[in-house]
């Protein structure tokens, strides 16, 4: 039960148009030719100790090659070339990126009448994107997409129209998702509710006999 009122989730909030336009000071706004995007970035605590760690080792092994006491391919180089420099680089790389996706990722999320894009970028030019073609309409929730926080399910951003769903921002801060959210929903408008207690017009019957 836990687990499918988590995959449920809650309904973006509803926002009206003066908080709208207040804005986010956490969220940008950009209207242009593409449509109307809302950007935000990932800053989390685990990512910056992991950055804060990272580097501290990576200026630490930089400058340990150039004492001359590092072994690089199980060789000690005591005459370090710049090709020795870039090859540490290179080793640190995907530590320093695993930094970047934690603290300086960017979400940007372009909304048109006929398509959401969400693109996230690493850094410039390095990231995903993925998009959902807008129905009649669009439902927008917070809701459990698998990410976990140290054993704890925590909630995503959830677009669904058409049949098809996407999701992103588990990482952002709750009140940037609670925003982006229902930024989202109040473009596209709220989906009206079926009510199921209430039964639908139904064409008039034939009339009653009188026996």
């Amino acid at each position: 039960m836990r687990l499918k009122h988590q995959l449920e989730g809650e309904k973006a909030p509803v926002l009206t148009e003066a908080q709208v336009a207040a804005g986010h000071p956490k969220v940008s706004v950009e209207s242009d030719f593409q449509g109307l995007s809302y950007g935000a970035r990932v800053s989390t605590k685990f990512g910056w100790l992991w950055m804060t760690l990272a580097t501290a080792f990576f200026v630490l092994m930089l400058y340990s090659v150039a004492q001359g006491v590092v072994r690089i391919n199980g060789r000690l180089v005591t005459t370090p070339e710049w090709w020795h420099y870039l090859q540490m680089t290179a080793i640190y790389v995907p530590f320093l990126l695993i930094g970047f996706a934690f603290t300086m990722a960017r979400y940007r999320v372009t909304l048109t009448d006929d398509q959401v894009t969400v693109r996230w970028r690493i850094i410039p030019f390095l990231g995903w994107t993925w998009s959902l073609a807008v129905g009649d309409q669009v439902r927008v929730k917070l809701a459990f997409d698998g990410t976990e926080i140290n054993g704890k399910p925590v909630p995503a951003v959830v677009m669904a129209s058409g049949g098809k769903e996407i999701s992103f921002g588990s990482m952002l801060k709750d009140d940037v998702k609670e925003y982006l959210a229902g930024a989202i929903q109040h473009y596209y408008g709220v989906p009206e509710e079926v009510n199921p207690s209430v039964p639908p017009d139904l064409p008039p019957g034939p009339p009653d006999r009188q026996g």
